[in-house]
């Protein structure tokens, strides 16, 4: 892995989203380059206001990513650019992604409790579907501490392909006490196709490398069986795979599951297995 991309607002939880990228950049020996996307103001009534200039607001923004990177190239020691763009920010996070040739994007995350954060949560749901790249969802508080625990969540109609699995392995790094927990959710009573057992029997070998067990659960709802695992088991990652007209794509495309990226309280990483 050589570059990575972080989007950030200067909030709060974008700054401990660009943290915990900073030290995987260290870990990895990777570069990271800082994006801030914004919108142009317009007015929405009739009541005067001073008009800040295109220019002015460039430069101030830059003023705010130039301090972050200098306070995160101290910290650690690594490589730090910085974009200024504007534009819907899904929309440049992932279009920067690809011209700056990055490989992973970290995005922050909290709880919705306002609208502005359910502004936050829309932009990172938005950016998990339009992404071509490993998407990496930090909720806020989180810092990092290496990976031991990780729950790959999977209904097994798909299997991992080899450019996902070598990027969980950089990720996941060396930990000695690495474990994989490969989570299926099925309704109570409910039988796997003979689609899902050839996608498990897949899937075997190319974990071979990685400590790793099965869990099975039943649950009528795959978000919730999900949620009781995560709470029973203290993971250091989610992992789920973006497959094109897939079990992932059915998940993520309701407000079900974006409540769910919403209430996480362990990083989501998002491994894109689509182009």
């Amino acid at each position: 892995m050589k570059s990575i991309l972080v989007a950030t607002d200067f909030s709060a939880p974008s700054r401990a989203a660009a943290q915990y990228a900073a030290a995987l950049c260290k870990l990895n020996g990777a570069t990271l380059t800082l994006l801030h996307a914004y919108l142009l103001p317009t007015p929405v009534s009739e009541v005067p206001y001073v008009m800040v200039s295109v220019e002015e607001l460039q430069k101030d923004n830059e003023k705010l990513v130039g301090e972050l990177a200098v306070a995160l190239q101290q910290q650690f020691g690594i490589e730090v650019k910085t974009l200024v763009s504007i534009g819907l920010p899904a929309d440049e996070v992932v279009f920067q992604a690809g011209e700056t040739g990055a490989d992973l994007i970290v995005a922050g995350m909290r709880g919705v409790t306002n609208t502005l954060d359910k502004l936050i949560g829309s932009t990172t749901s938005a950016i998990l579907r339009k992404s071509t790249i490993p998407v990496l969802v930090i909720p806020e508080q989180i810092v990092y501490s290496g990976w031991q625990q990780i729950a790959y969540a999977t209904d097994f109609n798909h299997t991992m392909n080899l450019r996902c699995l070598n990027m969980l392995k950089v990720l996941a790094g060396n930990h000695p006490a690495l474990q994989l927990n490969v989570v299926h959710v099925q309704r109570p009573g409910e039988i796997m196709s003979a689609e899902q057992i050839a996608g498990k029997v897949r899937l075997d070998p190319m974990l071979e490398a990685i400590p790793h067990k099965y869990v099975e659960l039943e649950h009528e709802s795959v978000e919730e069986g999900l949620k009781r695992f995560l709470q029973d088991v203290a993971c250091d990652v989610l992992v789920m795979v973006a497959h094109k007209h897939s079990w992932w794509e059915r998940l993520f495309s309701g407000s079900h599951t974006r409540d769910m990226v919403y209430q996480s309280e362990i990083p989501l990483l998002v491994l894109q297995d689509q182009e």
